[in-house]
């Protein structure tokens, strides 16, 4: 790793925040099970009502790799957003905690993100602002 820089290790920084957005995408991937579910139940349903019914093993070997595909699915969608999230929630809970520093007197505060991180132009701004608030607190 190169020097000056850090490396969070807490991936969960607003947990409200990266765990809808998982909640989110795993929602997603049910509601993809789900649909699955309904249309093999109405093939199933037709084919039975039409008097020919399918093989009951072809939704035996269809199923099982099915279902490990969404769990396969589930796990990515996890790993891939906390770390996406990550990089949007860390830099929200930094130039929010430099604001309150801020705010509570404190002088010379710069918010500084890690290179990667998203919401580096908001931090530009954010200093920005605090330069001026410094700046007119010295008058």
């Amino acid at each position: 790793m190169k020097e000056g820089m850090q490396r969070r290790r807490i991936k969960v920084v607003d947990g409200r925040f990266q765990y809808r957005a998982i909640a989110l995408a795993l929602s997603v991937v049910l509601m993809g099970l789900v649909l699955f579910a309904a249309v093999a139940a109405l093939w199933y349903l037709a084919a039975r009502a039409s008097g020919r019914a399918p093989d009951g093993q072809l939704l035996l070997i269809i199923l099982p790799p099915l279902l490990v595909n969404d769990l396969a699915i589930m796990v990515v969608a996890i790993v891939a957003g906390i770390t996406v999230t990550h990089r949007i929630a860390g830099p929200v809970f930094r130039i929010a905690t430099d604001i309150d520093r801020t705010l509570s007197g404190e002088r010379g505060v710069r918010v500084s993100l890690r290179r990667g991180d998203s919401l580096s132009e908001l931090a530009e701004k954010v200093n920005a602002l605090i330069e001026r608030v410094d700046g007119k607190r010295a008058r």
